[in-house]
């Protein structure tokens, strides 16, 4: 580029020089005459008078302009200068909540408020240094003066629902979780956290609504939507069934188990309702499919409800057909180790128990092997040596939450500790959080999560529930 400037002006220079050198061979002259005045001179020394009453003209043009220009360029300079000290100052300001300190994060948000005539970016400052001083007050007054912002709405509703989870005031949190998802409804946070907290409260067919949304949008994969547009199936049957809708609650039960037929709460659902309608075959074969994929205790004694038997050895027969749909799994031996134990067949109890136990037997084996030795009488000291090698044991298959990892006693819909919908699975365990109740306990109003941005989004379930 300097090369092609050089060049430039080195054709201009010569361009000059030949003008020039012609004038010069061409001297000529003018004469102007004007109310008696007469002026004699060449052509040459016109045309640079001429240029130079141009460039003169030109420059007194500039020098009205600059001073014309001048208040103004003086006030806008002194407003670039405020805008940038009022950046560093937000710069600042975020640096202090990266680093915890609210204090210094509020102080250089007030100062950044002062300097900036932009509140969207100064109100999240504010926001998050309240946020950290504890100061609820100030921190909803700024979130909410962030809702007249079209660009800043979904940043202050999501900040109100955690102020809204944080004081337990679960309906205002779930109202802020449907306008931020009618903003964006593709985005995962929104989806998941709304369709929870629509799950908590029990508003079923809204929660149907939003999870297939996610699924349209691909927030929600399709094989974690079925899976939960199942249990909200089922969920919806025990509410028509509360209401006095018996057949919509079987339809609702036949729809939730054909989408998956591997949870056991959708299977156990739907076997209830037939052998309340009196099908007990249906039933029957219901468990056969659902056991297939997924056993559990609570099936085989529906299974053997349905079943009718009431003679101990004929029971260990109907087990044993149940057992067969899933012959290696461990329920399958433990059922048929406790039916055989009701019947009185000893060996046969302790052979399924001897299989169910492997190298490492857990508590619940422990204990059905010290039930055989106390019934078959074989002498305390091997009664007590099953109980005292069961305190020690691996712990059994139980309802455990895989969003937070909560135990829970009995199968619910919703993990009374995170929230999550749909995440209790029937698993061995790995570490276990506190002890809840079994279903049919009142649920509680749901706390925020350590950050208090939104509930937890329920896990991908890898195991069957």
């Amino acid at each position: 580029m300097t090369i092609l400037r050089t060049i430039i002006w080195f054709v201009f220079a010569i361009v000059a020089m030949l003008g020039a050198v012609w004038l010069a061979e061409r001297p000529g002259s003018v004469t102007a005459e004007f109310r008696g005045w007469r002026l004699d001179t060449s052509v040459g020394v016109l045309l640079i008078s001429v240029l130079v009453l141009i460039l003169v003209s030109v420059g007194g043009w500039l020098l009205y302009r600059w001073i014309v220009g001048a208040p103004g360029a003086l006030l806008e300079g002194w407003g670039e200068s405020r805008r940038r000290r009022g950046y560093r100052e937000l710069t600042q300001g975020l640096a202090a909540v990266a680093a915890g300190d609210g204090v210094e994060a509020q102080k250089h948000a007030r100062k950044a408020e002062q300097l900036l005539s932009e509140p969207a970016l100064t109100l999240l400052l504010s926001a998050q240094a309240a946020q950290l001083n504890d100061d609820r007050d100030g921190a909803r007054r700024a979130f909410t003066a962030m809702l007249d912002d079209d660009q800043m709405a979904f940043l202050g509703l999501r900040g109100l629902i955690g102020q809204a989870l944080r004081d337990g005031d679960q309906a205002q949190a779930l109202a802020y979780a449907e306008r931020a998802f009618r903003l964006r409804p593709q985005t995962p946070w929104v989806v998941h956290s709304l369709f929870d907290m629509q799950a908590q409260v029990g508003q079923w067919r809204a929660a149907q609504e939003t999870l297939e949304t996610g699924i349209r949008r691909k927030v929600v994969t399709a094989d974690k939507g079925r899976t939960l547009k199942a249990l909200l199936e089922a969920e919806r049957s025990r509410e028509a069934e509360r209401e006095g809708r018996p057949s919509d609650a079987l339809a609702l039960a036949r729809e939730a188990f054909g989408l998956a037929p591997e949870r056991i709460a959708v299977t156990r659902r739907l076997a209830e309702l037939q052998l309340k309608a009196g099908d007990a075959k249906k039933a029957m074969k219901t468990i056969e499919r659902g056991w297939s994929l997924a056993p559990h205790p609570d099936l085989a004694s529906l299974y053997l409800d349905a079943s009718g038997e009431t003679e101990a050895l004929k029971r260990v027969g109907v087990v044993r057909r149940l057992a067969q749909q899933n012959p290696g799994d461990i329920e399958s031996h433990l059922a048929l180790a406790q039916a055989s134990l009701d019947a009185g067949l000893w060996g046969e109890a302790r052979r399924h128990l001897d299989t169910a136990a492997g190298s490492n037997p857990s508590t619940r084996v422990c204990r059905l092997m010290a039930e055989v030795e106390e019934r078959e009488q074989t002498g305390p000291d091997k009664v007590r040596a099953w109980l005292s090698r069961a305190a020690d044991a691996p712990a059994d298959r139980a309802w455990r939450c895989t969003a937070c990892g909560a135990h829970h006693e009995g199968w619910r819909p919703v993990c009374e500790s995170c929230g999550a919908f749909g995440t209790l699975q029937w698993r061995a365990p790995g570490t276990y959080g506190h002890i809840l109740p079994p279903e049919g306990a009142p649920l509680e109003a749901l706390s925020a999560s350590p950050h208090g941005s939104t509930l937890p989004v329920p896990a991908t379930n890898n195991t069957t529930s």
